[in-house]
């Protein structure tokens, strides 16, 4: 069954593929376009960005879950600084929060949430992408 909720989810946010299909999409929020890698099952999920020493200017990581969940994030063994920015089922930024490298401080949606993307620390600032801004297109990437 969960399976299939996010399959659904992903059916409504993605378009020009199945999910079974993606590695990368291509996001865009407002005028400004980045990369993302997707982090879909509890083992990516977990791995996230750990590990890693660096990230591409206008790359990412999209998490995907199923409608309803919460989820707090930590920077165990993650050695970027980045910013995340949680997201509703409509596609809208509920919240975005800078997290420190190497951390064990959670960082929590406050809310459900179907989305999370984490971008280098200061990204969504530097963008002027904030609070009440939307997701327009999430497409795969060829």
């Amino acid at each position: 069954m969960k399976q299939i909720i996010k399959i659904l989810i992903l059916t409504f946010l993605l378009t020009n593929s199945s999910f079974a299909q993606l590695s990368k999409v291509q996001i865009e929020i407002g005028s400004k376009k980045l990369i993302a890698e997707i982090a879909e099952t509890d083992e990516e999920q977990s791995e996230g960005l750990m590990n890693r020493p660096t990230l591409g200017k206008d790359n990412g990581m999209l998490f995907i879950f199923e409608e309803g969940s919460s989820p707090c994030f930590w920077m165990k063994d993650t050695q970027i600084p980045l910013s995340i920015a949680f997201i509703n089922k409509t596609n809208t930024i509920v919240k975005i929060a800078d997290m420190q490298p190497l951390s064990l401080t959670e960082h929590c949606s406050g809310q459900p949430i179907v989305l999370a993307l984490e971008v280098n620390k200061g990204w969504f600032e530097q963008n002027n992408i904030k609070v009440g801004d939307k997701i327009l297109t999430i497409k795969r990437v060829n």
